[in-house]
């Protein structure tokens, strides 16, 4: 069952787009209609705070999931 995400979760994830203005964190595309991610997953507990959010267009966001991308959060 997904976790039904707060105002405050919505918040963090369009100001953490805002941060990184927009641009993808694999290929740099910039587009508005890119994705909020969690770095720790929200399903897996990870805090709805900007500093737990990268940016992903959809087609890199889909490619994460489908393990054919990794993010390093030692980076983080």
């Amino acid at each position: 069952m997904s976790q039904k995400r707060s105002s405050d979760h919505q918040k963090a994830q369009k100001e953490g787009k805002e941060l990184d203005a927009y641009m993808c964190f694999f290929c740099n595309k910039v587009d508005q209609k890119n994705h909020g991610h969690h770095i720790i997953l929200f399903s897996e507990n990870g805090s709805a705070s900007t500093d737990n959010i990268i940016t992903l267009c959809p087609e890199c966001h889909r490619a994460y999931h489908a393990g054919r991308l990794k993010i390093d959060i030692g980076r983080f």
